[in-house]
């Protein structure tokens, strides 16, 4: 009985995607090559998001440009978006709305992303730098608070989704961010920026719960994924990253209202010339708040300069009050084979907060990180934390925590 429910269903959805309606925006609703396609993404997009059965928005092989698009549900049947060609933003970000970004999804249920296309930020001079290639944004200039909200990919409110294939360039800011959502999968999304490039995070994801990013390969300026505050049930392996800052868990406990990050998974992760590998990052003189059940696993570092980096006093700026301590609890964090090599002595730093008990239930085992340079021997550092240890650890674990 149950065998002939799955094949019922199996027909079904078989049946679904046969008829699922094709809406190719090159077709029917007068894109070309080349040339601007905001009204006819818009157009293809309210006949897709209106089908009463499964369909398709299809961008074909090819060069288009778009100014800004906004895909907003919610949609009476599943939508998958294709892209299999390339979408070029404006180069100079004044010239999209303040406030807006640049490819939005929000309130939609069932929405795949896929195709084999190139979303082009165009990020560079105008929006990353004044003249320097290596200088941000100044502070105050007007395209400062334009370029701050400029990302590539904004999610708001998705439900059961997923994004595969895709690949993210030189975003003005974040390239993916995540806000709202629930059960969203990302799925060989690639992420290509040069390591300079300011705030270019790969994928950022706040509020949100039950999130899986697989086997993605991220290379940026910034953190490769941020997880931030709200986070719950995230899930992220197979992930290759570098160039960029790591994976990170913050910066957190800076603003009030801020929710409680839980269930944080980042297995069978690989780094490569990164800043950091896995990174938990927490404000001084910061509001109170919750951070546990964190699992780093079976992750691979090449060159890393801090490997293993818990920082309760994340301060990217001179405006902290870094001699009052971070108020956020750091609790049940499990650091399990963890190996290859470090551009810094202290291949792990445990830099836990003096308010309370520091970190809770540190858990580390089986670690082999190598330094070999100038400084000495590598070593783990420990402040305001007892870690419990098991299994072969290379270099040994703390004698004792270093009380500041």
């Amino acid at each position: 009985m149950e065998f002939k429910s799955c094949l019922v269903f199996a027909i079904f959805m078989f049946i679904a995607i046969a008829q699922a309606e094709v809406f190719d925006i090159t077709k029917k609703y007068g894109a070309k090559p080349d040339g601007e396609i905001s009204k006819a993404l818009a157009d293809a997009w309210a006949a897709a998001c209106s089908a009463p059965q499964p369909s398709q928005l299809l961008i074909p092989k090819g060069r288009f440009c778009l100014n800004v698009i906004e895909f907003n549900g919610p949609c009476k049947s599943p939508v998958e978006v294709k892209i299999d060609g390339t979408l070029i933003a404006p180069e100079d970000p004044v010239v999209i709305p303040k406030g807006s970004q640049w490819i939005t999804f929000s309130y939609i249920t069932g929405l795949k992303v896929t195709g084999s296309g190139t979303l082009d930020g165009v990020g560079g001079s105008m929006s990353w730098s004044t003249d320097d290639p290596k200088t941000t944004v100044e502070k105050g200039s007007p395209l400062q608070y334009v370029c701050i909200s400029l990302r590539n990919l904004f999610f708001n409110f998705l439900k059961d989704s997923s994004i595969s294939g895709i690949t993210s360039k030189d975003s003005k800011n974040y390239h993916a961010n995540v806000v709202q959502c629930t059960n969203v999968t990302f799925e060989n999304f690639r992420v290509s920026a040069p390591g300079e490039s300011p705030n270019t995070i790969g994928i950022h994801v706040g509020w949100s719960k039950n999130i899986n990013i697989k086997n993605c390969v991220i290379g940026t300026g910034d953190d490769c994924i941020s997880v931030r505050d709200g986070s719950l049930n995230v899930h992220i392996e197979g992930v290759k990253c570098g160039p960029g800052k790591g994976i990170s868990i913050g910066g957190l406990g800076r603003n009030t209202g801020e929710k409680p990050v839980a269930g944080v998974f980042v297995k069978n992760c690989s780094f490569s010339s990164t800043q950091n590998g896995v990174w938990i990052k927490t404000w001084p003189h910061s509001h109170p708040l919750d951070v546990s059940d964190i699992h780093f696993e079976d992750l691979t570092m090449e060159k890393v300069d801090n490997p293993v980096f818990i920082q309760q006093d994340y301060c990217p700026h001179i405006e902290c009050k870094k001699d009052s301590p971070s108020m956020v609890k750091i609790r049940d964090v499990f650091i399990k084979n963890v190996k290859g090599t470090s551009n810094s002595p202290e291949v792990v730093k445990l830099r836990c907060s003096k308010a309370g008990k520091g970190c809770e239930n540190v858990q580390i085992s089986d670690i082999n990180l190598k330094y070999d340079g100038p400084a000495g021997k590598a070593i783990q550092e420990c402040q305001h934390v007892k870690p419990v240890y098991t299994g072969q650890l290379v270099p040994p674990g703390c004698a004792k925590s270093f009380e500041v």
